[in-house]
């Protein structure tokens, strides 16, 4: 591919990452403000919107990834490109939890489990709320390049069938079903997505991505726990948004900035966020509380770009160099 068209479409890709990361952030500053019986679940759901945008995008792109890279590369270039900006993000709640005292305290367990990554799979509480998403990724990682290196691009959607009959299992037997079956599909929606633009969104294509939608789509509003159907919706409404930008080449350039330091956005946001509207007090003054959402978004955006440079673009090129 034209290394134009490639710039087109990271520049599109990154404009859908900054609209998730927008959604994501907003849905927590407002969560902690009482909006009213009928806008506070569409908070929570605007948040679960970004990240069924974020796991489409990581499917999209890891795919891509794993067919040009091999299995040590690939894991190795994850590594440096998530675990250093989250070691990090750890210290730095750490030493919040150490000296200030409108922060949430965790025990030394919690710390522990959350450097390993292990806080879902020993039932420990993690040391932010935002960390639940980003350990279903690694799995995911993990997951998928094993995927890759066993059948390459082959068996996917029998992966994806099993995926989804275990999480229908899951659920028949223990009677709620499991956020890491829930949400594993959608990544596999990603490369469905990726699938049919390589094969030119052919009609043949485009059927395969509306099928996969719809049974993943069914799966959320069966057997998620919390916000079925809202789930399900944001779905179908992120696949729809993921394709008319990839194939109208749509992009923004503040979009695009946010997108490209989500990351670390995403790892700082809930703390700054908490931090700013303990010390201003839960507004509940929608003007007051709208001047404070404004602050945290400024004050995460600015945060988020600082430790992008400071640490997560030097880590991603030490993991280049290293693979290299």
């Amino acid at each position: 591919m034209p290394n134009g068209a490639t710039s087109v479409r990271l520049a599109s890709l990154d404009s859908l990452r900054g609209v998730a990361i927008l959604a994501v952030v907003v849905s927590h500053c407002l969560g902690t403000v009482r909006l009213g019986e009928g806008l506070d679940p569409a908070v929570v759901q605007l948040g679960r919107g970004g990240v069924t945008l974020f796991f489409l995008l990581s499917g999209y792109l890891i795919f891509h990834n794993l067919q040009r890279q091999s299995f040590g590369t690939f894991l190795c270039r994850r590594f440096f490109k998530v675990m250093p900006s989250y070691w990090c993000n750890i210290a730095v709640i750490l030493a919040a939890d150490l000296c200030l005292d409108n922060v949430a305290h965790h025990p030394v367990g919690s710390y522990l489990a959350g450097v390993f990554a292990v806080s879902d799979l020993l039932g420990i509480e993690a040391v932010s709320g935002v960390f639940w998403t980003l350990l279903i990724e690694i799995k995911f990682y993990i997951f998928i390049a094993l995927q890759f290196a066993l059948f390459r691009g082959r068996y996917t959607h029998g992966v994806l069938a099993a995926l989804l009959l275990a999480e229908a299992m899951t659920w028949a037997v223990r009677g709620h079903g499991s956020l890491t079956l829930a949400y594993f599909p959608v990544f596999y929606l990603g490369i469905e997505i990726s699938q049919a633009d390589a094969a030119g969104w052919n009609r043949r294509a485009m059927l395969r991505l509306a099928v996969v939608t719809t049974a993943l789509a069914a799966s959320l509003a069966l057997f998620l726990d919390q916000h079925q159907l809202g789930s399900a919706a944001y779905l179908v409404a992120s696949v729809l948004s993921f394709v008319v930008v990839l194939r109208k080449s749509l992009s923004h350039r503040l979009a695009g900035f946010l997108g490209v330091t989500s990351y670390s956005n995403y790892l700082y946001h809930s703390l700054i966020a908490g931090l700013l509207f303990s010390w201003f007090g839960n507004q509940q003054h929608a003007l007051a509380a709208g001047a404070i959402l404004a602050l945290a978004l400024v004050t995460t955006t600015a945060f988020g770009a600082a430790l992008y440079g400071l640490v997560e673009v030097p880590m991603v090129r030490l993991g280049r160099r290293l693979t290299e």
